[in-house]
């Protein structure tokens, strides 16, 4: 009877724990974690290995690799792919970790001033970029060759930005901030002190450079160079804009191309995204085993670290001076080639002359564009939903993560963390097919973009809330439960008040990257669910209308610039306060 009763006991004891609000909301969390990812991978397995029917996925087959991997130049796409993934990784990481070290570590005028410029062009869509640099550097319509035609006597345009080399500019160009936003961390927090040792040893800056900087950096430069990669293998605006007119196949426009085809063939384009896909978790396996030993490269310690810059003397100014050009090409080159061909209908270079057929015609065109309204409108509630989404799920993510469960929490957080490395093009196709075989009605609807946009941002938001919750100790809530508070009233007037800039800057993140989505949403977005990126990748394709395209895109980056402002604002009260 007693040991009846202790079974009975023990296994009361183990329901008991199992039901507990830790448990549960670890097993709900981790359930929604992977209907946001691994469903929509699923189907894109499922999809690759059936046959494409009128009415869905038929019988099993492996025609679609064989179609994909023969058919369709494969080698070719693949070394496209790649190439431009990595000339792309290397050229931003040497422009933004130029520009993070010139700013973390040593002592040139209008730093502060190159942290802003840098997230103001973090804030541009790609997509606005590229079309501006294809203005400017065209070889027929490009007025920046005009000018060095004019001025050099040339007979010939010197640069073509429809290559393999002017994509790998257009993106660099975009993305360098995210190089410098990655580097400068790391640049911040190493010690000076290891270089101070190795120059009174005797070494010369070239030495102290690749024996000592280096060294130290290679975590942080692998982990960057991988996130540069796998950006640039899931690029979908430049190779669309730039690759397509010279013939230049990549994995994502061929993509995109496959379920575009009448009929359209999902199966050869499931089959190409598991090859996008395994280069990407390829470039994930390699980082992972070439920085497994991470610990041996801190330099932060407990034995009295104290960052100091580097002082440049004379170098001071000339060396902002360089930095302050480059902005001045990556940033103001493209944004007054927009501004400027926004009071144009037609192609006009930049000068004095043409000022008299300056007007704000497009910007009229746009205002009673029945379209352009609806994009305009769809792209507002998706940033809204997406950034309310992903911060409230990220949130409670994270709490139960690192509160609750701490021991099983890596679990959630691993889950949510995986679609960093997911290209948006696959995320975009593989919820298009999941959503084609689920029956929920959410397909041609605005709801198949809020998933995959909650899905795609997912990670960014749980290292904001991450980040912000390792910042309070656990025993303010204590506090809070010792005094008789709910876990409601904790998070009302404890977690929430002192989390308030982390999760707005998370909002306003996420808000900031869904309004500029467009790789997931060209395989989502239907005749009522067109988004800002979709019309403007349309109307440029058209061809005619560039001057309305620019307009589209200045009344779409004016809004974001200013969040940025509000991001930094923000940024500089959470530093005051730590």
């Amino acid at each position: 009877m007693t040991a009846t009763t202790e079974t009975g006991s023990t296994f009361g004891g183990r329901w008991a724990r199992w039901l507990s609000p830790g448990y549960v909301l670890l097993a709900l969390g981790v359930a929604l974690g992977v209907w946001l990812v691994f469903v929509p991978l699923g189907s894109l397995f499922y999809v690759a290995l059936t046959e494409d029917t009128p009415l869905g996925p038929g019988a099993a087959t492996l025609k679609n690799f064989v179609d994909a991997y023969t058919t369709r130049g494969i080698a070719g796409l693949f070394a496209n792919s790649v190439i431009f993934a990595s000339g792309t990784a290397v050229l931003t990481l040497l422009m933004g970790g130029g520009i993070a070290w010139v700013v973390e570590r040593t002592d040139a005028p209008w730093r502060d001033t190159f942290h802003l410029l840098a997230l103001m062009s973090f804030a541009i869509p790609g997509l606005l970029t590229t079309m501006a640099w294809a203005l400017i550097l065209s070889p027929n319509i490009g007025w920046g060759n005009g000018l060095l035609k004019s001025w050099f006597g040339l007979s010939e345009a010197p640069f073509n930005i429809y290559s393999m080399g002017g994509m790998i500019w257009a993106l660099s160009s975009h993305y360098f901030p995210l190089a410098y936003l990655l580097m400068g961390p790391a640049f911040r927090v190493l010690d000076i002190r290891m270089e101070e040792a190795a120059v009174v040893s005797g070494a010369g800056n070239w030495q102290v450079a690749s024996r000592v900087t280096m060294p130290l950096l290679r975590p942080a430069i692998l982990s960057t160079l991988l996130l540069l990669f796998v950006r640039g293998i899931e690029s979908f605006e430049v190779p669309r804009l730039l690759g397509m007119p010279a013939r230049i196949h990549v994995l994502t426009t061929e993509i995109q191309f496959a379920t575009s085809e009448a009929p359209p063939k999902f199966g050869v384009a499931a089959a190409l995204g598991l090859g996008l896909l395994a280069l990407c978790i390829l470039g994930v396996y390699l980082y992972r085993k070439a920085t497994a030993n991470a610990e041996a490269y801190a330099t932060v310690t407990g034995k009295g670290y104290q960052p100091t810059p580097i002082r440049l003397g004379a170098w001071r100014w000339p060396l902002a001076m360089l930095v302050a050009f480059s902005f001045l090409i990556n940033l103001g080159l493209p944004l007054a080639t927009l501004l400027w061909q926004s009071f144009f209908p037609t192609i006009a270079a930049p000068s004095l002359a043409v000022l008299d057929k300056a007007g704000l015609d497009n910007y009229r065109f746009l205002i009673e564009y029945p379209v352009f309204l609806t994009a305009l409108k769809n792209s507002g509630m998706l940033g809204v939903m997406a950034a309310t989404g992903v911060t409230i799920l990220a949130f409670m993510m994270a709490w139960v993560a690192q509160r609750m469960m701490k021991h099983q929490g890596w679990i959630l957080d691993a889950i949510a963390f995986t679609p960093i490395a997911i290209p948006s093009v696959i995320i975009g196709a593989s919820i298009l097919f999941a959503y084609l075989v689920i029956p929920l009605p959410v397909y041609n609807t605005i709801w198949i973009l809020l998933i995959a946009y909650v899905t795609m941002y997912l990670p960014y938001g749980m290292r904001f809330a991450s980040g912000g919750l390792v910042q309070i100790h656990r025993e303010l809530e204590e506090v809070a439960e010792v005094s008789g508070a709910t876990i409601g009233q904790t998070f009302r007037r404890v977690l929430l008040p002192l989390l308030a800039p982390v999760l707005v800057a998370s909002w306003l993140y996420v808000f900031v990257l869904a309004v500029r989505e467009l790789a997931a949403s060209i395989f989502l977005a239907g005749p009522g669910t067109q988004v800002l990126g979709t019309i403007s990748l349309t109307m440029w394709e058209e061809g005619g209308s560039f001057g309305a395209v620019c307009a589209l895109g200045v009344i779409q980056i004016m809004p974001l610039i200013v969040i940025v402002f509000i991001l930094r604002r923000i940024e500089r009260a959470v530093r005051v306060d730590h």
